[in-house]
This record gives C-alpha cells, sequence and structure tokens, in this order.
C-alpha cells in the first residue's frame, strides 16, 4: 500500500500513515517496528508530533491523539468528513479541517497536555 501522508519524527521515531489503514512507529536506532495503531481508513493526513503526543486524522473523519511512546488512544474526534491535511500546533492550540471544509480548533491542556 502506497503512504501518501509525510513522516513525522522525534528524537527516536518515524511515524507515517498508510493506505493500509495503519499508523506505523519505527524506531530511528533500530529500523523495526516500536508500534502499529489501526484505524477503519486509510491515513492520508501527515502525522504530527507534539508534547508526546502524535496528532493525526483518517478518512473517515477521524482524529486521533495516540502517546507517542506506546501508540496507546487518549482521545478521538469524530468530524463527520475525510481528514486528508495534517492538523496544525500552535499557541496552545490544535487546528485541523475535513474535507466538508469544517476548521476545528481544540485548545489548552486537554488537546495538547504531555
Amino acid at each position: 500500500m502506497p503512504f501518501f501522508s509525510s513522516a513525522a519524527v522525534s528524537d527516536s521515531l518515524l511515524v507515517i500513515g498508510g493506505r493500509d489503514k495503519l499508523l506505523h512507529a519505527i524506531d530511528l536506532a533500530t529500523g523495526k517496528t516500536k508500534w502499529i495503531f489501526a484505524t477503519r481508513a486509510r491515513i492520508d493526513s501527515s502525522p504530527v508530533i507534539s508534547g508526546g503526543r502524535v496528532y493525526f486524522g483518517n478518512d473517515a473523519g477521524k482524529l486521533y491523539v495516540l502517546e507517542l511512546k506506546s501508540g496507546r488512544v487518549l482521545w478521538q474526534y469524530d468530524t463527520g468528513a475525510a481528514i486528508i491535511a495534517a492538523p496544525a500546533i500552535g499557541r496552545n492550540h490544535l487546528v485541523f479541517g475535513n474535507v466538508n471544509g469544517d476548521l476545528f480548533c481544540f485548545g489548552g491542556e486537554e488537546a495538547l497536555k504531555p
């Protein structure tokens, strides 16, 4: 399956979403898979890493926030339409949109705390 998303890189992991409906975390030191997170739709949205978390959307319209070290789901949000662009993080806010033209903004500690 192809990868349409760009990779995000932390100090120890490379994270990338695929059309195989999986978010892959690869250990930079060994090149081996650290964890894989399965969704029910393709992941064309490029992941973003911030504060020990990884943020990304999928073609089913879900935004996911995972713990970077483990791939464990911390929270998710259903937008109702595909998310194909990368989320943006700045000034303690998370901003992303979907293909219906809806724009979403989460802010403060709930969205971005480590």
